[in-house]
């Protein structure tokens, strides 16, 4: 597991043995028993908080490398840029911050047109099958097998 910094050992370790159940395709029931979590729903819970510690501390990390080597060559290019007037350099320092911005999330959404009336199939497929899937998902969660399409 990635940064486990302030979390008890035994949280860690039931964690990584509910992780290794669900690797080995055991039912949550089962997991649960064998870890000793209350129920089944406690054992997916233990589940998604290590899948996510699992992956957002690695992403952490790599984006802060990222942002390490911008910063050395935002250094490079910027000194340039400003010291001599290179426009390569500036143009080049300009693509850094870009490139810093959108890491970071600084920059402010992009509008969409809410009134747009186009919609862009892409799935590839029989787009008829394809709403039929979805009305048969959306009656079985709604308790209804009988949705109209209108």
């Amino acid at each position: 597991m990635a940064n486990t910094k302030g979390i008890d050992p035994e949280v860690i370790d039931r964690e990584r043995k509910v992780l290794e159940g669900r690797l080995l395709g055991l039912p949550w029931e089962t997991i649960a028993k064998e870890v000793g979590y209350a129920s089944a729903g406690a054992a997916y819970n233990a589940y998604s908080r290590a899948l996510v510690r699992t992956l957002r501390e690695p992403a952490e990390e790599i984006r802060q490398q990222e942002l390490e080597r911008l910063d050395r060559m935002m250094t490079r290019f910027y000194n340039d840029a400003i010291r001599t007037g290179n426009v390569a350099s500036a143009s080049t320092t300009l693509r850094i911050m870009e490139r810093r911005a959108k890491l970071l999330g600084l920059d402010a959404p992009t509008k969409i047109d809410s009134k747009s009336e186009m919609t862009i199939y892409s799935g590839g497929g029989d787009i008829d099958a394809a709403v039929e899937e979805l009305r048969k998902v959306l009656a079985e969660r709604a308790g209804d097998s009988q949705i109209p399409l209108e």
